[in-house]
C-alpha cells in the first residue's frame, strides 16, 4: 500500500529546503518556479511560516529567507547529539596541541554535514561551517568515511553526486579516488590537498560507534604551508589517536574489525 502523506505539509517542506540552499533571500515566484508550485500557492506557505517564525520576510521588499525558528530547531538539534557531546572536549584538545580548525562531520544521503568546528588561535578563512553541506570526493572527512564502505557503495555515491572538480586538485576520476580509498581503510588517516579549496590541506579520520559503523569523521584544517611545516604525519597521527578516543567513549573495541 502506498505512503499517503499531507500535500500542504510537503510543499511546505519544500519552501523551507529551497530557502535553506538559497544563496540570498528569494521572492515568491522564484521559489514557486524552483519546486514548481503556483505563487499563489507560495505566498500563502510563506504567510503561515513568518507568522510562526520559521521565514522572515525582508523589510520593504517581498523576499524571504529563513527565520530564526529554524536556527532554534537546529542548535537544538546538533546539542542533542550524542557524537557531538563525546567529540567536543576531545576536539577541543586536539585543537590546543595542533592550533589549526578541527572539525566533526556527519555522513547524510552521500555528502557530509558539518556538525561542530573548533576554533584555532590563528585566523583561517574556510568554507566549512556548521549546519553546511560539502561532497564527499574532495573533502578529508568525505573520503575517510568513503573508505569504510563496500566499492559498489561507493561508485554509486560518485555516480548520483558526481565528481565536481573545484580545484585543480580536485581527483575527478573514480578509479584513481578509489585507489586513495583503499590506502586510507589501512591507514585510518586521509589527505586532501587543497582539492576542495585552494591553499588548504585537510587531513580526516573516521569515527566508529560500537557496532563498528563508521558514523562521522574528524578533521584538522589549515593553510597549506603551515600543515607542511608543522608536519603532515604528526599531525595525522594526532588526529588519527584523538579519533579512536571518539569511537572508544562511543563503545566501540579496536579489535572489532573495522
Amino acid at each position: 500500500m502506498a505512503e499517503k502523506y499531507v500535500q500542504t505539509l510537503e510543499r511546505s517542506l519544500d519552501v523551507l529546503e529551497v530557502l535553506a540552499h538559497a544563496e540570498e533571500p528569494l521572492g515568491v515566484t522564484e521559489i514557486g518556479n524552483r519546486i514548481s508550485l503556483h505563487k499563489s500557492t507560495v505566498h500563502r506557505i510563506l504567510q503561515t511560516l513568518c507568522h510562526r517564525g520559521y521565514v522572515d520576510r525582508k523589510k520593504d521588499s517581498e523576499r524571504y529567507q529563513l527565520g530564526i525558528k529554524i536556527i532554534e530547531l537546529g542548535i537544538r538539534f546538533f546539542n542533542d547529539l550524542e557524537i557531538r557531546k563525546v567529540a567536543a572536549p576531545v576536539l577541543s584538545d586536539l585543537v590546543k596541541v595542533l592550533d589549526e580548525v578541527v572539525h566533526l562531520v556527519l555522513p547524510d544521503d552521500g555528502e557530509i554535514v558539518y556538525i561542530d568546528r573548533a576554533e584555532s588561535s590563528q585566523v583561517v578563512s574556510m568554507h566549512s561551517k556548521v549546519g553546511r553541506r560539502a561532497p564527499m570526493h574532495c573533502t578529508a572527512v568525505g573520503k575517510a568515511l568513503l573508505s569504510t564502505l563496500p566499492e559498489e557503495e561507493v561508485r554509486h555515491i560518485l555516480e548520483v553526486k558526481g565528481m565536481t572538480k573545484y580545484t585543480p586538485n580536485t581527483i575527478t576520476d573514480p578509479e584513481d579516488l578509489l585507489a586513495g580509498l583503499r590506502e586510507i581503510k589501512l591507514s585510518k588517516i586521509s589527505l586532501e590537498t587543497e582539492e576542495n579549496e585552494v591553499g588548504i590541506i585537510c587531513l580526516g579520520t573516521p569515527i566508529f560507534d560500537y557496532s563498528g559503523q563508521a558514523i562521522g569523521a574528524i578533521s584538522v584544517s589549515g593553510p597549506a604551508s603551515r600543515i607542511t611545516e608543522k608536519g603532515i604525519k604528526w599531525i595525522g597521527e594526532e588526529l588519527k589517536t584523538s579519533g579512536e578516543l571518539i569511537s572508544a567513549k562511543l563503545g566501540f573495541s579496536f579489535f572489532q574489525k573495522s
